[in-house]
């Protein structure tokens, strides 16, 4: 009795593995498209608003998830205390603080930087915030398939090594 017990014990374990690769995995892409949308309420906002960058992101701030919010309001309180701050900087800085709890990639944290940059200039923006936005897009695709393979491949291997380790021990 205590030897299934143990098997079962081990195979949900191998099975509980697998499943945190595979949340993980859906928490990285939830992040993205909050971020896709956080970027494009910004860009809309901005456009027919005029308010101001720092009150732009208060205004998107709210609803959105802990993290974010936190974020967004971070680079807006840093941006109305110094009016002459390097916002980049203020970004970019908000984001490795949190890099803990962002599941995102280097290269993804760096597009959002860019993106983020190019809602800053004056002008016509829109022309160069589209090609970011082209390329998050893109991103999250890519990310939605590897989602998608890894999700099966996750879950498979640790059962499998979960089945193997029960036979290793019998």
């Amino acid at each position: 009795m205590l030897k299934y017990a143990g098997i079962l014990l081990i195979v949900t374990g191998a099975g509980g593995f697998g499943t945190y690769f595979s949340s993980y995995l859906k928490m990285r892409l939830e992040q993205l498209v909050e971020c896709r949308e956080i970027f494009a309420e910004l860009n809309a906002e901005r456009e027919y608003l005029r308010l101001p960058y720092a009150q732009l992101l208060k205004k998107t701030a709210k609803g959105k998830s802990f993290l974010f919010y936190d974020i967004l309001s971070e680079v807006a309180k840093a941006m109305e205390e110094n009016s002459q701050a390097d916002v980049e900087r203020l970004w970019e800085k908000a984001f490795h603080k949190r890099a803990t709890q962002l599941l995102l990639k280097e290269e993804e944290l760096d597009l959002l930087l860019a993106l983020a940059r190019s809602l800053l200039l004056e002008g016509n923006h829109t022309q160069v915030a589209k090609l970011y936005f082209i390329q998050l897009e893109d991103k999250i695709l890519q990310v939605m398939q590897e989602k998608k393979e890894k999700q099966k491949l996750y879950g498979t291997i640790s059962v499998l090594g979960g089945l193997f380790l029960v036979i290793l021990l019998l």
